[in-house]
C-alpha cells in the first residue's frame, strides 16, 4: 500500500458532431479558414448575442442542443421613426433571411442549422414607437450523439439584409462524463484519543454537477457516504471527512458516482486505502450538541420534530449517534427515547409524537477519544 495521495488513472475517450437538417459542403479546408476568420456574431452590427445550452457528448440518449440568436434590428423603421407596416398593419422585416451552419475543426462539410425568422408583430399606436422591437430571439437546434466527438466546433450565422456580413461563434462540447482519476488518504492512521481527517479527491471530464463518493470497508459494515464539493478548477471535486478509532481497520475502498443533468455512472473501485490503528494517548476532544424543536405546543397525535447538530472541538460530529431522552412535567427522571444519527455536515432530526407534557434534550454519548454532552432542554406541551 502507497503512502500520501495516490491518482488513478483511467482512460479518456469522448466526441461530439452536430445534426440538423441537411449537409451542406464547403468546398474545402480553406472555407473552414474563411469561415473562421468572419467576425464574432456576438456583440456584431447584426446580433448582440448568441447563447446555447450545455453541450457535451451523451453517454447514451442523443444531446439537442439549442442555439438562441438575438437580432439587432429585425424589422424596418419609417423616416418618421415609427415602425414600418404593411397592409395588414403588420412590421416589416428588415431581414428577409438568415442562414446557419455548424461545423467540426477540420471537416470539409458543415451541417445545417434552421432558424426561423421572428414572427412579425401587428403594429399599433401602443407598439409603434417600442424599443423592444429593436431586437429578436431566434433559435435553432443540432444533436450531440454518443459516437460524436468534443472540441471547438464553429456555428455560422448569415443574415440576408443589405451589406449584412456572415459571423461565427465557437461552441465548446464538452467530452463524455467520465472519471479522470481519484484518490483517498492512505494510509488512514487513527489513534484511540483523536480522530484522522481523511481527503477524498476525484478529477472528472465532462463537466459533471455532482459527484459522489462511497467509502468502505472491505472486512466489516463501515462505510461513509460523501457529496464532494468543487474545487477550483472546473474538473476538480474535493472533501474531507474523520475516522476514529471506532472504524474498522483493513482494506478499504472507494466508488465513485458522477452525474451530469439525468447522465450518471459509477466507478467501482476508483481506489482503496488502509485504516490503520495507533495507540496514543491524548486528552479527549470536547464535544458540545445544539438542539430546538419546531413547535412547543402540540395537539396529542400529532408530531414536532427536534433537531440540532454536534460537534467535536469547532468541527461537525459525522455519523454521530444522538441519543434523545424527555422528563415528563413534575418528575425527576429522564427516560431514553431514541437514537437520531447524525449526517456528514454533524446535523441531526427526528420525527417524534409526543403523547404527556415533558421536557426534551439530546445527548452526544462520550467515546474513548471524545467526551460527552448534553444540550439544553426545551418543554413540549401536548394538547
Amino acid at each position: 500500500m502507497r503512502n500520501g495521495m495516490r491518482l488513478l488513472l483511467a482512460t479518456a475517450t469522448g466526441a461530439a458532431v452536430f445534426a440538423s437538417g441537411t449537409t451542406t459542403a464547403l468546398a474545402s479546408q480553406s472555407a473552414l479558414a474563411s469561415a473562421r476568420a468572419d467576425a464574432r456574431c456576438a456583440g456584431s452590427a447584426e446580433f448582440s448575442k448568441v447563447e446555447w445550452t450545455d453541450a457535451f457528448v451523451p453517454l447514451k440518449d442523443n444531446n439537442e442542443v439549442t442555439v438562441t440568436a438575438t437580432l439587432k434590428n429585425p424589422f424596418k423603421k419609417g423616416t418618421d421613426g415609427k415602425w414600418a407596416k404593411d397592409q395588414d398593419n403588420k412590421a416589416v422585416r428588415d431581414i428577409t433571411a438568415l442562414g446557419g451552419e455548424i461545423v467540426k475543426p477540420g471537416a470539409t462539410t458543415g451541417t445545417k442549422v434552421d432558424l426561423d425568422l421572428p414572427v412579425t408583430p401587428v403594429i399599433t399606436a401602443d407598439n409603434e414607437q417600442s424599443a423592444a422591437l429593436g431586437e429578436a430571439k431566434v433559435t435553432g437546434k443540432f444533436t450531440v450523439t454518443k459516437d460524436d466527438k468534443d472540441g471547438k466546433w464553429l456555428l455560422k450565422l448569415n443574415p440576408t439584409r443589405g451589406t449584412a456580413q456572415p459571423c461565427v461563434e465557437e461552441i465548446a462540447v464538452n467530452p463524455q462524463l467520465k472519471l479522470v482519476g481519484a484518490a483517498v488518504t492512505d494510509p488512514v492512521v487513527v489513534t484511540t484519543n483523536d480522530d484522522t481527517k481523511v481527503a477524498v479527491k476525484a478529477t472528472v471530464a465532462g463537466g459533471a454537477t455532482s459527484v459522489s463518493a462511497h467509502l468502505y470497508s472491505n472486512d466489516g459494515n463501515d462505510s461513509v457516504d460523501l457529496n464532494l464539493d468543487k474545487g477550483n478548477s472546473a474538473n476538480s471535486w474535493y472533501q474531507d471527512t474523520w475516522f476514529d478509532s471506532d472504524f474498522t481497520t483493513g482494506a478499504w475502498t472507494l466508488d465513485v458516482t458522477i452525474t451530469r443533468g439525468n447522465e450518471s455512472i459509477k466507478y467501482e473501485r476508483a481506489d482503496t486505502f488502509s485504516v490503520q490503528l495507533k495507540k496514543a494517548k491524548k486528552k479527549k476532544v470536547k464535544s458540545k450538541i445544539s438542539f430546538d424543536v419546531n413547535a412547543n405546543k402540540v395537539r396529542k397525535g400529532k408530531t414536532v420534530r427536534f433537531y440540532g447538530a454536534v460537534y467535536r472541538g469547532s468541527s461537525a460530529y459525522a455519523r454521530k449517534g444522538v441519543e434523545l431522552y424527555y422528563r415528563k412535567k413534575g418528575s425527576t427522571k429522564w427516560v431514553f427515547f431514541a437514537v437520531a444519527k447524525a449526517n456528514s455536515k454533524g446535523k441531526y432530526s427526528k420525527v417524534v409524537r409526543p403523547k404527556v407534557d415533558a421536557y426534551w434534550h439530546a445527548v452526544a454519548p462520550g467515546t474513548s477519544t471524545t467526551s460527552g454532552s448534553t444540550s439544553s432542554s426545551e418543554f413540549v406541551d401536548v394538547r
